[in-house]
């Protein structure tokens, strides 16, 4: 069906200055760019001129005239974690901008000081270069905590720092061997610090912690995943299930619909019983609603450089980044071979070096009678040159963070730095995004929220610039950023390619209509002032779900 025919009938006719389509040719303007979108039912039926839109059949649409503004594919998030970041972070002590232990205590002091005698206290966001060339212990924060049950979350998700309240409650009172990358940290004389690497021994800690109640939980979901819709993304791969996730997105489709769509992948822990982790995961699959559904696995094979527990070839400046998650990791390998021949995909957490080529070789080597299905690797934050070709070779796709490259100081004195070695080549090959991207892997980015920021538009500015929007420090290896139309690409179709759905994401006939307005050109416009411009429209399947100014569209059909 072409643009112009006018046996188009539309449902929902979009007309702006133009349209993005993400399929713009690289360092070329198209002579006369589409400036209007006819959508029926959850799809795009037509892409056409003003002219040409005045053809179509619309006497049953609902026509939105946006002006100037331009029309591109929603955004996706390939990797984030909004439903249990939702709750963590309501109403939470958030720690990202402080510069010092002390500031830290302070701030921790005062917020405990409104808390009762026995309520549990979280901090998230602690940053670990407050610690290099020191110690990671409770003992600056344990007068601040005032014998309260609690912990803080360092930056990366991996670690914390627990009160000895916490650590009482929790039986923890000397070492402990877990088999693999986690620890329980302690001094000469054997006595915890408080500090708990990897997730087998914070979890000792973070499952006392209170739930928040049903209810809130619910509305503190559905208010961000809002936000998330408000800032230009359509769509959520969500790289974990907590207890209840399933529950609580049932609950906010029983009373309308989800703002954006989450595509839920829960985690297979290397320490999960294995027939039974095998059969709920692959029962799990296709589980779902209107807007959300459980899809693929996520691994975990290592840790993170900060914390020491990423899995790197040789041993990081402090001895540690040399055992992985799954010990033996040919566990691992067995338990993606079983997921990829009942057709599941996978997501694999693979940071260190040592890891990323671990995953190339087990996606390498799965049965040839397997299903064709997609396994991606996430975050792959230090690769050498010769796994870059791999990516394309074996149609994995490279799930990358680009605003966790601000890890990186400007004078080197980060913990990520410090421990990969100042000057080495693996710290100078972090985020090879424009080299993957160069080598032919499918690039998808995302924002892992609550890490760090999620907006959209930031992430986009982020991937083009190199830098922090609204920072004064200098770009990070900027030779590493792609262009506005790359990153585009990256954030839209890409991501839909890498859950193997590659005819969406795109602004074509045919493709699903989750659409985002932005009153400012992405592939045009400064990134700094794209980082900012007005989000005017967010569509899902073809229905409304966020409007400047106004409330979103109720949009019943499914999606």
């Amino acid at each position: 069906m072409t643009a112009a025919d006018p046996a188009v009938r539309a449902e929902l006719v979009l007309l702006g200055g133009l349209v993005r389509t993400g399929h713009e040719p690289e360092g070329s303007a198209s002579e006369a760019p589409p400036q209007a979108v006819a959508v029926s039912g959850q799809r795009i039926v037509a892409v056409g001129s003003r002219a040409e839109a005045a053809a179509w059949d619309t006497r049953d649409a609902e026509l939105v005239e946006l002006g100037d503004a331009t029309i591109t594919a929603g955004f996706v998030d390939g990797h984030v974690h909004p439903l249990s970041g939702a709750e963590s972070r309501h109403r939470a002590l958030l720690l990202h901008d402080c510069t010092s232990v002390e500031e830290v205590a302070e701030r921790l002091a005062a917020f405990a000081a409104e808390r009762g005698p026995e309520e549990w206290i979280r901090g998230f966001g602690l940053s670990f270069d407050l610690f290099v060339g020191g110690e990671l212990t409770n003992a600056p924060f344990a007068e601040a905590f005032g014998g309260r049950p609690g912990y803080l979350l360092l930056f990366d998700g991996h670690a914390i720092i627990a009160s000895p309240r916490a650590l009482e409650l929790a039986g923890i009172d000397g070492p402990r061997d877990f088999g693999n990358n986690a620890s329980i940290e302690v001094d000469a004389a054997g006595r915890p610090t408080g500090y708990l690497v990897e997730s087998d021994a914070e979890m000792l800690v973070t499952e006392l912690y209170p739930r928040m109640p049903f209810e809130e939980r619910v509305a503190a979901v559905r208010d961000k995943l809002a936000e998330f819709a408000a800032s230009g993304y359509t769509s959520l791969h969500q790289l974990n299930m907590e207890p209840g996730d399933l529950d609580v997105l049932r609950a906010i489709e029983a009373a309308g619909e989800l703002p954006v769509r989450v595509r839920v992948s829960p985690i297979w822990r290397a320490t999960d019983p294995w027939e039974q982790t095998l059969d709920r995961l692959v029962e799990l699959q296709g589980v779902g609603g209107r807007r959300w559904q459980v899809e693929g696995v996520k691994f975990m094979l290592d840790g993170s450089i900060d914390n020491g527990s990423a899995w790197l070839f040789d041993a990081d400046t402090a001895g540690g980044g040399l055992q992985p998650y799954w010990v033996p990791s040919e566990t691992f390998t067995r338990a993606l071979h079983a997921l990829a021949e009942r057709g599941v995909p996978t997501a694999t957490h693979a940071i260190g070096d040592r890891a990323v080529e671990f995953v190339l070789d087990a996606v390498a080597a799965i049965p040839a009678h397997a299903p064709r299905v997609t396994h991606r690797i996430e975050h792959l934050e230090t690769i050498p040159d010769r796994l870059l070709p791999r990516f394309a070779e074996l149609g994995v796709p490279a799930s990358v963070q680009p605003i966790h490259a601000f890890a990186q100081r400007p004078d080197g004195q980060d913990m990520w730095t410090t421990l990969l070695g100042r000057g080495s080549e693996r710290a100078a090959h972090g985020w090879r995004i424009a080299d993957l991207d160069a080598a032919g892997a499918l690039v998808v980015l995302g924002s892992d929220w609550p890490v760090e920021e999620f907006d959209g538009r930031r992430v986009f500015a982020a991937n083009v610039t190199r830098r922090r929007h609204g920072s004064d420090r200098p770009a990070v290896d900027p030779h590493q950023a792609l262009s506005p139309a790359r990153t585009l690409v990256a954030m839209t179709r890409n991501a839909w390619t890498s859950i193997d759905r590659p005819g969406d994401g795109a602004v074509v006939p045919g493709a699903i209509a989750d659409l985002a307005v932005f009153r400012d050109d992405p592939l045009t416009s400064e990134p700094e002032r794209f980082a900012e411009t007005e989000v005017l429209l967010t569509v899902v399947g073809g229905r409304v779900s966020h409007r400047s100014g106004g409330e979103a569209g109720s949009g019943g059909a499914p999606a």
